[in-house]
C-alpha cells in the first residue's frame, strides 16, 4: 500500500491525492460489488467516517470526518463507469475536482484500486491555512484513505462468510 502523494500546484489549495488500495478479490468480482453499492442508498456502507447525506443515483453527497477533528462535505457527480477498468468523477462542495479510480487485475483473486483525486479545498479556513497546515491535510487524507481500504478488506472478507 503506497499512501497519497500531493504535488504542489500553482495555488496552495490545491492537491493531487493518490492511494493504491489492495483486495483479495479479482478485479470483476470487486467491480460487481461495487455496482452493488451503487444501487443502494448509500453506497458507502463500509466506510464509517464517510458519511452518505443523500444519494439519488447520480450525485452522491458525502460528509467525511477527519481524524484530525475537523469534517469536509462534497458531492461526487458525474459518475462514468468503464467495467471494469475505471471509474470517474467529478466533485463539488468542499474538495472540488476530478478523480478516477483505476481497477487494476492483480491475479485471479486479487485486485488494486488505484485512486488519483485531484482537487482545490474550498473551505476559507483550509485555503488560508494551507501554506502551514498542507503536510496535515495530506496525512488526514491518508489516514482515512487507509482507514477506507482496511474496512473495504474487512466488508469483503464479511461477505464471503
Amino acid at each position: 500500500m503506497v499512501g497519497p502523494s500531493f504535488g504542489v500546484a500553482s495555488m496552495s489549495s490545491e492537491y493531487v491525492l493518490v492511494s493504491h488500495w489492495s483486495v483479495a478479490r479479482s478485479r470483476e468480482d470487486l467491480w460487481d460489488v461495487l455496482d452493488e453499492w451503487l444501487a443502494t442508498d448509500d453506497p458507502m456502507v463500509w466506510w464509517p467516517s464517510v458519511h452518505t447525506e443523500s444519494y439519488d443515483g447520480s450525485r452522491l453527497r458525502l460528509r467525511a470526518r477527519s481524524v484530525l477533528g475537523y469534517a469536509l462535505r462534497f458531492s461526487l457527480d458525474d459518475l462514468v463507469r468503464q467495467r471494469p477498468e475505471t471509474l470517474s468523477f467529478t466533485s463539488d462542495g468542499d474538495l472540488r475536482g476530478r478523480g478516477i479510480v483505476t481497477f487494476v487485475e492483480l491475479g485471479p483473486s486479487s485486485s488494486r484500486m488505484d485512486i488519483d483525486w485531484r482537487v482545490a479545498v474550498d473551505r476559507r479556513w483550509m485555503r488560508l491555512t494551507g501554506w502551514f497546515l498542507r503536510p496535515a491535510f495530506v496525512a488526514g487524507h491518508h489516514l482515512i484513505m487507509r482507514q477506507g481500504e482496511r474496512n473495504l478488506r474487512r466488508w469483503l472478507e464479511a461477505q464471503r462468510v
